[in-house]
């Protein structure tokens, strides 16, 4: 899917440097997001233990 976004933007907007790299960041931003908020809660959810009196 980056692949194919980074070809499509480098036929969008020529051949500069910054187009393959725009379809990294739109595929991997809201995936990285995605399961880093996942991965933090789960991680939450195992390892913090409340206090019971």
């Amino acid at each position: 899917m980056a692949m194919t976004l980074g070809i499509l933007f480098t036929m969008i907007g020529g051949a500069f440097e910054g187009s393959a790299a725009m379809g990294g960041v739109t595929v991997g931003l809201p995936a990285g997001g995605i399961i880093g908020f996942l991965l933090g809660g789960w991680l939450v959810l195992r390892f913090w233990r409340p206090t019971v009196p």
